[in-house]
């Protein structure tokens, strides 16, 4: 009989029995206990710090966590969770700056009335009695109700899908009126009791972080409400290249990461249909968008092959899947429309944002920016369409940052000089004035960098100036960490810091976008930009002129208009839902849009060690 500790999780209060040598990070994620995990529990990030008591029923302290946890914090029984492996019984504590909350900020913006022809139609059918045979011909239900649906509606109507064969034939089905939800490419998906003419549609951006679902009314265009929550995948790590390595180490990866992304639309759908005062069976179509991995992991292909060269797609094609295959939880049958992708780093989300913003129609060359987890780059106009994605990695999403952490209520997300001090000031997320911040997002850490490289504080090479106010060295005199906020001033208690790593992890996400955006305008052969569109959760809120100023987007590619939308790809996947003729043009853009591949091009290795420098400040 195998040995088993109780392990206890503080605040929740949930409490599981484990073997020994599972760490506390595995247990998390098997009771979906929020902790985060931002470098996948590769003990690099720091961010999975919790309290384990007693300290001797777990496993001793390992290399990563001597190099992360200060001496304080490892003798008030901090461990990270993800390299402490219980060797008995524990508590575990989750301090409230590590707990992975659902918050988001950003993508929820969108609004307005769109194009309308919709994929789906609801046939009210009457009362009426069921017929009797004739002539010794006997009629089955299905025919019955599909010829009376054809007189209806004025064209072929069909029964196919299971979860509608179903719902027909439940009792009482025929005591009144009953609806159709008829699909134009799947037929009728769903049979509801009564007269239901109410018909919504949801939109969803799948992003690598946040999550963000339109509720919009299929009679009349509109966006009826919209809600926005972290990606519950998160905690598997904050890039694809950690999801794709979860799904290929685990027997369940896959399933685990489907489950976790369908359970926070679910949420959302929820949220949203509560919002309007309506139901989940008033749904009658899905569009998701995402990037290539994160699409496919949603249906359930593994995305194994997205991680290995030459990194092709099981599909490019847009696909329609059924509700209930995905566990989605509404009428079984009801379509989901996932939309095609370009390669398998190109997703549906950029194939979404050139949708909404229709570059193809226009005559100047336009740039479009969408800067997150990846930073992917669409350059053209109707001659031609050029894309690309550059990995940007977690940091400007506030991962592998020190003090970093999401764009939501307490983080620094804008910091300036003030002239009369020549110092930092920060502005922190929130309700309220004066609020301490709990850390930096990415917005505000471009700004601090920025700042930092005005004041001299931080070197053309990256290195922190030592002597300049700020500027805390380690015992062999070299910069180590510059102090944005003291710890007095903060809410944890603990100064708020850029480090020397920090910068370093900015570099090479500034230097990706930079020389992608190069790189993209030398192969298109177009030398100018007249219309740039910076767009994306984080792509909206970050000063762009401060990007210019270290180096992160080049002068080239903001000579001309430039304008900050919010989520161009949750507005294509409302077009897609509410449109038929915008997903023949998703197909279009799948097919027509070239890729220009990074990963193997010699001439981004050699620029990209380059434009980790920081230009000089004018």
């Amino acid at each position: 009989m195998s040995t088993s500790f109780r392990v206890k999780f503080e605040p929740a209060g949930i409490v599981t029995e484990q073997e020994p040598g599972t760490t506390i990070g595995e247990i998390a994620s098997q009771l979906n206990v929020p902790i985060r995990a931002d470098c996948g529990g590769k003990g690099l990030c720091g961010k999975c710090k919790v309290i384990v008591e007693p300290s001797t029923n777990v496993s001793p302290l390992t290399e990563p966590e001597l190099d992360i946890l200060s001496p304080d914090e490892i003798k008030k029984s901090f461990r990270l969770a993800c390299q402490a492996q219980i060797l008995g019984d524990v508590t575990v504590t989750i301090p409230e700056q590590m707990a992975d909350s659902r918050e988001a900020r950003g993508k929820t913006g969108v609004k307005g009335r769109y194009p309308l022809a919709p994929m789906v139609e609801r046939i009210v059918l009457g009362r009426d009695e069921l017929p009797e045979p004739k002539d010794s011909v006997l009629v089955d239900v299905v025919s019955w109700v599909t010829g009376r649906a054809a007189e209806v509606a004025g064209h072929e109507v069909l029964i196919e899908d299971l979860g509608a064969l179903r719902q027909l034939s439940r009792p009482g089905v025929y005591d009144g009126e009953i609806t159709l939800v008829n699909h134009l490419k799947r037929g009728v998906t769903a049979v509801l009791p009564g007269s239901r003419v109410k018909s919504l549609g949801l939109a969803v951006d799948i992003g690598t972080t946040t999550l963000a679902a339109y509720l919009c009314d299929l009679h009349t265009g509109e966006v009826m409400a919209s809600s926005a929550s972290v990606n519950p995948q998160r905690r598997h790590g904050e890039d694809v290249i950690s999801r794709i390595a979860m799904a290929d180490s685990r027997k369940d990866g896959l399933e685990v990461l489907q489950g976790l992304v369908v359970e926070g639309i679910n949420y959302l759908l929820g949220r949203c249909v509560e919002e309007v005062g309506a139901s989940s069976e008033d749904i009658d179509e899905i569009s998701i968008v995402g990037n290539t991995t994160m699409e496919r992991i949603f249906i359930g292909f593994h995305p194994h092959g997205l991680g290995v060269w030459p990194y092709l797609p099981l599909l490019s094609s847009a696909i329609d899947v059924r509700a209930e295959d995905v566990g989605l939880r509404l009428n079984p049958g009801t379509n989901v429309y996932v939309f095609p992708v370009v390669s398998g780093f190109v997703g549906g989300d950029t194939v979404a944002a050139i949708l909404a913003d229709k570059p193809f129609l226009r005559d100047e060359t336009c740039l479009i920016v969408d800067i997150g987890t990846n930073g992917e780059l669409v350059l053209g106009n109707r001659d031609a369409l050029w894309a690309t994605s550059c990995a940007t990695g977690p940091a400007l999403e506030g991962a592998q940052i020190s003090c970093g952490m999401r764009a939501v209520s307490g983080a620094i997300h804008r910091v300036e000089l003030d002239p009369s001090t020549g110092t930092p000031v920060c502005s922190v997320l929130g309700d309220g004035d004066n609020i301490a911040p709990l850390g930096i997002c990415g917005s505000g850490l471009i700004d601090a960098i920025a700042v930092m490289r005005k004041m001299g504080v931080l070197l053309p090479n990256g290195r922190l100036k030592e002597g300049m106010p700020g500027v805390i060295c380690d015992e062999k005199g070299v910069g180590r960490e510059y102090v944005l906020v003291p710890a007095n001033k903060s809410a944890t208690g603990k100064d708020i810091s850029i480090s020397l790593r920090d910068v370093r992890q900015f570099q090479l996400a500034k230097a990706a976008l930079r020389v992608g955006i190069e790189l993209l305008m030398k192969y298109s052969g177009l030398k100018e930009v007249k219309r740039t569109v910076l767009t994306g959760a984080f792509g909206t809120k970050f000063n762009w002129k401060n990007a210019v100023d270290i180096g992160m987007l080049p002068p080239a590619a903001v000579s001309g208009e430039v304008l900050s939308l919010d989520n161009l790809a949750g507005v294509g996947a409302i077009l897609a839902l509410l449109a038929k003729e915008e997903r023949e043009r998703a197909a279009w853009i799948g097919k027509n849009t070239k890729f220009v591949e990074l990963a193997t091009d010699s001439e981004f290795n050699v620029r990209f060690p380059q434009a980790t420098a920081f230009p000089p400040m004018k």
